[in-house]
């Protein structure tokens, strides 16, 4: 499969970042209590493909329960614009509705119980 770029940003543009994947076609959502409040659409892209760009300080991070995620959002904004979790080290798991030309809500949804997580 090829591989395509994309971009993405917060809302105030302060993070941006970059990654090659490909052709995303789903996205998948999560039911745990901080997820389902947001509302996001993620994709999991490994941490080589990742770069992140930022202004001044304006990531920061969100964690919450057993602190084995950091959500990280924008300090300007409040937009979160991904995440990174102990159970995919390595790996960054982004909001989709970030990604310039992605439309969640054309994609196939996978679900994940992350409410129900141990």
């Amino acid at each position: 499969m090829v591989m395509q770029p994309y971009k993405g940003s917060c809302h105030c543009g302060a993070i941006q970042f970059s990654f090659e994947a490909e052709p995303i076609t789903k996205g998948i959502r999560c039911n745990c209590s901080f997820c389902s409040k947001r509302g996001a659409m993620m994709h999991l892209v490994p941490g080589e493909k990742f770069q992140i760009d930022t202004k001044d300080d304006a990531l920061n991070y969100y964690q919450f329960g057993k602190n084995q995620a950091k959500h990280y959002f924008c300090r300007n904004c409040g937009i979160h614009t991904f995440s990174e979790t102990t159970r995919r080290p390595g790996q960054y798991i982004v909001n989709l509705g970030c990604v310039d030309g992605v439309d969640t809500f054309a994609l196939e949804t996978t679900m994940f119980d992350g409410k129900n997580l141990l």
